[in-house]
């Protein structure tokens, strides 16, 4: 596994956690991602009464602040506003005022957990309106966001240790769930659609030259009882650059740098079991079908699908190679 399972594996547990849990394990990822970098942070007891202050970094003097309904609700919008307001404000009294937590503010960050849904939209820039009145009141500056578990995303991405982030999952007890298979078919369809993009382009575009150099020779066709499906094999293999600039665009990733790996290991596995059962034309079909079983829109990517399938069939890494010199183990 690399950065990229530990990454999302994190992500997508935080956005099932609800109530005091979710502020509980936003701590456990934020100490230990401000402490690879040398700082502190410290989440006050929340039973030790309501100081305004969910978490703070006091070097930088960052607040955090959490809200967790535990369900959405249609007024989640309002609720939102009015927590923003109602925290802000109280942290600014302690600060301010009071003195409390070093009297020093420079940047309050509010994340609300929406689950799976994006923030509600705030086109009258009531955060902006609310943050300059109260600037205003108590005679100070500082940056302010209003973010979800995304910006939890952001921070782990930052983390360019991975044993820093496997503490974080064995902290949260979800090692031991992180499921690479899953995390491998999310990339399969991302690699799918960037081949299906490219196609796209390449038919409207006909100047585009293809690029593609070939691997296996026809012979690789014949010897695994393919003939019938020659003349697809052999106009899919005459157009696969659409495929190599797909795998060129997910391989940016800063995250994962080895994401076709992945894809590649995952069709492989999926020929070895399904091999024992199938072949020729049959098993062709069948490694289309099986992988394809990972998409909600079959229809759409059928073709892309096919386009990957026969480009990991011309580097020989599926289907019997000939014993060509011009083949590749």
């Amino acid at each position: 596994m690399d950065k990229y399972d530990y990454v999302e594996s994190i992500f997508q547990f935080l956005k099932g956690v609800t109530g005091i849990n979710y502020q509980l394990q936003i701590k456990e990822v934020l100490s230990q991602y401000y402490k690879n970098i040398g700082k502190t942070y410290e989440m006050p007891d929340y039973y030790g009464g309501d100081q305004k202050n969910d978490g703070w970094v006091a070097e930088d003097a960052i607040f955090y602040q959490v809200f967790a309904p535990t369900r959405l609700k249609n007024s989640l919008k309002k609720e939102i506003q009015d927590k923003f307001k109602e925290d802000l404000s109280g942290l600014l009294e302690k600060v301010c005022n009071e003195k409390q937590w070093s009297g020093e503010i420079k940047e309050f960050i509010f994340i609300v957990n929406t689950f799976d849904n994006n923030l509600p939209h705030d086109s009258e820039r009531y955060f902006e309106t609310t943050v300059t009145k109260l600037q205003k009141r108590y005679g100070v500056n500082f940056n302010y966001r209003v973010v979800n578990t995304e910006y939890i995303r952001e921070v782990l991405i930052e983390i360019q240790d991975i044993e820093v982030l496997k503490r974080i999952s064995s902290t949260l007890h979800i090692k031991s769930l992180i499921d690479s298979n899953g995390i491998t078919e999310k990339i399969i369809m991302d690699l799918v659609i960037g081949i299906s993009g490219n196609l796209s382009s390449k038919s409207i575009n006909k100047s585009t030259q293809t690029t593609y150099e070939r691997i296996s020779t026809s012979q690789k066709i014949d010897i695994n009882n393919l003939g019938s499906k020659r003349e697809e094999i052999e106009w899919v293999i005459s157009e696969l650059d659409v495929v190599e600039r797909a795998i060129n665009s997910i391989n940016q990733d800063i995250i994962s740098e080895n994401k076709f790996d992945k894809v590649k290991d995952f069709v492989i596995g999926k020929y070895e079991d399904l091999s024992s059962f199938y072949n020729g034309e049959a098993l062709y079909e069948k490694i289309v079908e099986t992988v394809l079983s990972y998409s909600n829109d079959k229809w759409t990517l059928e073709v892309p699908m096919k386009f990957l399938v026969i480009y990991i069939f011309d580097k020989c890494d599926i289907f019997e190679k000939t014993g060509d010199s011009y083949d590749t183990p």
